[in-house]
């Protein structure tokens, strides 16, 4: 078998024969190569400290304060969040009233057939709700917009 492939395909099985999630015989052929290795032997040494280490490792515990301004931030986010769908919701219901009123004379006109009728608020409501979102959207990047200083 050519070395390198050898290589190739122990270093994909070293976290395995660290975790001991590979049979005796496979194991065994390992640990052969690798004491035959040195490259192989440092990477499967690395990765063992590495395992060592993690496992050692504990979270540091922060203290309260940093949780209460955590849950602020989660709070002012969720607030806002919920702010502006409201609004946007009022900005809709304001324009499709706005825009039906408008409009009121075409759709009660028994003239005109059902389906044009159908087609026209439909197409009014999703003009309003583009243009509620466009403008939310201009609104939110204009504050965080890095080009806004620059000349065209």
């Amino acid at each position: 078998m050519n070395a390198k492939l050898a290589c190739k395909d122990v270093r994909i099985k070293l976290m395995g024969l660290i975790d001991n999630e590979i049979s005796g015989e496979e194991k065994e052929d390992l640990l052969k190569h690798i004491e035959g290795c040195p490259s192989c032997k440092k990477i499967y040494n690395e990765f063992r400290t590495l395992k060592k280490e993690t496992k050692e490792m504990k979270f540091k515990k922060l203290p309260e304060i940093y949780w209460d301004d955590y849950w602020t931030h989660v709070y002012n986010r969720m607030e806002r969040g919920i702010g502006w769908i409201l609004l946007s919701i009022g900005i809709i219901v304001l324009f499709s009233y706005g825009g039906y009123e408008i409009l009121r004379d075409f759709f009660l006109d028994p003239q005109k057939p059902f389906l044009l009728k159908i087609g026209t608020g439909t197409l009014t409501a999703g003009m309003i709700v583009l243009f509620v979102s466009v403008l939310r959207e201009k609104l939110l990047i204009r504050k965080i917009d890095k080009y806004r200083s620059v000349e065209r």
